[in-house]
């Protein structure tokens, strides 16, 4: 094999079948891969990010010369995900698929709701050691969250949270966009 056959066949052992943008199997790789591209995406300069063995958190990295624990998690309709790989691979079984390939259809109250369950759960996390920031990155390659939906959903909406002190939502790559990076407004109860 040559090294582009090589190249492939690297990335088709990684990938998931659906919804692969930020996907990639080995996960210390894709969570420090997707923490930099988002984390820079917001406009922060990013050193020394590295993965942790034992987490919470995923990372950790120096942002604005602040050292700080990076939690990296997937936004998706997991019903959906789950229906759309099973008909992948039925049909790439040369099998029709019970039902074929679908897209969740995100409203702005579907999408506060997810982001903010996300945040509960990543929240409570009982972190391997101390940080003067706890950030959260999310990322999503849900079809309908681009970034003009996104835009319009987290309009006026914030979230609660206790220990994270930054949340950003990253999307896939849009064209003449790079990778959208959306703030969320975090609330102190």
């Amino acid at each position: 094999m040559d090294d582009d056959e090589d190249f492939k066949q690297l990335v088709l052992a990684n990938r998931r079948e659906w919804n692969c943008f930020w996907f990639w199997r080995d996960k210390p790789i894709a969570e420090s891969g997707i923490a930099r591209d988002i984390l820079e995406g917001a406009g922060f300069q990013v050193e020394g990010l590295r993965s942790l063995d034992q987490d919470p958190p995923d990372c950790e990295a120096t942002l604005d010369g602040t050292f700080s624990g990076v939690e990296v998690t997937e936004l998706v309709h997991r019903p959906t995900l789950e229906r759309s790989i099973k008909a992948v691979r039925q049909r790439s079984r040369g099998e029709t698929p019970e039902r074929p390939e679908a897209y969740f259809i995100w409203e702005r109250d579907d999408l506060i709701a997810a982001l903010q369950a996300l945040l509960v759960a990543k929240d409570s996390a009982k972190l391997t050691r101390s940080y003067e920031r706890y950030v959260l990155v999310i990322h999503t390659d849900e079809m309908f969250l681009d970034s003009v939906n996104v835009e319009r959903f987290l309009k006026g909406a914030s979230f609660n949270t206790a220990m994270i002190t930054h949340a950003f939502l990253g999307l896939s790559y849009e064209p003449g966009r790079g990778y959208p990076v959306f703030p969320l407004e975090l609330v102190r109860p």
